[in-house]
């Protein structure tokens, strides 16, 4: 087992010893103090625009943003990046994926120092599991996943862990897949954003709420899909930054 793990941490390493890296790459510090940030990427450049050394870093080791563990910087420094693809670049969608984080990681190795390890803790989740009355959607032919969501919506035809992953980004914990399900699902989500109080008054005491009162997220889900979110204790893979630098070395 325990060679089973060091294949597993090892494997990243392996695909940059394969050589896989841009060609040309341009990384600027941006001063906009914007919150809004932008990346896009085709057969020919990786374009990112305001984007933190955190999000760089969790796109290029295939994590969630809970599993990367580092200083505060690393999500309030922004860059902007420009990055030109080899012309041999597989075609093939998993392929291009791999190569495409072996690059990332690469770059961020050059360009920021960056020294990270990979490590295991046990933290509080949420399971997503069925409840005691099943679920309440239909299994679909997998076609492909897609979504699409905002604040208060969630609508696609996707497998659990993809579920599991998008509420994993608007509750306080991680939430895993432990439904047990394994197709894909035409899932539909409507829910109220958790009430913020409003600190305008004397002091610190709160006055109004700033969003109206209903379902809540975690409600949603247990009357509209049949699950539940219940707090569990899992091992959960973590990426440690031991050392990245702020400004990036020069271009």
């Amino acid at each position: 087992m325990r060679g089973i793990f060091v294949c597993i941490l090892l494997a990243p390493l392996a695909c940059v010893a394969l050589g896989q890296e841009f060609e040309v790459v341009s990384v600027k510090p941006n001063k906009s103090a914007s919150n809004g940030s932008h990346s896009s990427s085709d057969r020919g450049m990786l374009t990112s625009t305001n984007v933190s050394l955190r999000s760089m870093i969790v796109d290029a080791y295939g994590m969630k943003d809970f599993q990367v563990q580092g200083p505060d910087w690393l999500s309030s420094e922004r860059f902007d990046v420009a990055a030109k693809f080899p012309e041999a670049l597989p075609n093939d969608r998993e392929k291009y994926r791999v190569a495409l984080r072996a690059m990332m990681q690469k770059m961020l190795v050059d360009r920021f120092k960056l020294v990270v390890r990979r490590d295991q803790k046990t933290l509080s989740v949420y399971g997503l599991v069925v409840g005691k009355r099943g679920i309440k959607f239909k299994e679909v032919p997998d076609t492909g996943s897609h979504s699409r969501s905002n604040n208060t919506h969630f609508a696609g035809t996707v497998p659990m862990a993809t579920l599991a992953e998008f509420l994993s980004r608007r509750m306080d914990m991680p939430v895993l897949d432990m439904t047990g399900l394994k197709g894909s699902y035409d899932l539909t989500l409507d829910w109220f954003p958790e009430p913020q109080q409003s600190r305008e008054g004397k002091g610190d005491v709160p006055l109004v709420a700033d969003s109206p009162s209903g379902t809540t997220l975690p409600e949603a889900v247990q009357e509209q899909l049949g699950l539940k979110l219940e707090l569990r204790k899992a091992p959960i893979e973590i990426l440690i930054v031991d050392h990245a630098e702020r400004v990036p070395t020069e271009n």
